[in-house]
């Protein structure tokens, strides 16, 4: 859990350990673009479905150059990503895949959780979402050793009493 989904989607692009640049959407909130660049990473955004609203998956693979590391997403109103096309090209071309999963509480693809697509996925709570907290964030990932990562970033690098790491 965090703050607010900014924090968390920070925390989501350092805990990847992304380089080089980061394919998105140009539809979404400024938090989204701003959590890659204040990670010193370039921006590449890639165009919308007319219809999801959310990033064309078919637009994705023409952006890949050998500096691309990721694509953060973004599901849009409840409309999912075509996260089977994004899966698919992220395997192809070892990339990670971060979704803004915002406006996607407990959206399901095909008995899925969201939450089991892509490498991490971040949660808002914040007033203007349907479900919410006021404010908030959250992360959450299949991997255990991302989710210590994670846990670490989280709270300075610290350990233990004795111990940092970061």
């Amino acid at each position: 859990l965090f703050n607010n989904g900014t924090i968390a989607l920070l925390t989501a692009i350092k805990a990847l350990d992304l380089k080089g640049e980061i394919i998105t959407t140009p539809f979404t909130f400024a938090a989204t673009p701003h959590a890659i660049s204040w990670n010193n990473l370039d921006i590449v955004f890639c165009d919308i479905d007319k219809n999801s609203m959310c990033i064309d998956a078919n637009k994705i693979e023409a952006l890949i150059t050998p500096r691309t590391s990721a694509i953060l997403a973004v599901h849009v109103f409840g409309n999912p990503c075509d996260v089977k096309l994004i899966d698919k090209i992220v395997k192809q071309h070892n990339l990670k895949v971060i979704y803004d999963c915002a406006h996607a509480f407990q959206l399901h693809i095909d008995k899925k959780s969201i939450c089991e697509y892509g490498d991490i996925n971040m949660f808002s709570f914040h007033a203007t979402k349907l479900f919410h907290t006021l404010e908030g964030g959250a992360l959450t990932t299949n991997s255990i050793k991302l989710k210590e990562k994670i846990d670490l970033l989280k709270n300075f690098g610290i350990i233990d009493e004795e111990n940092v790491d970061m």
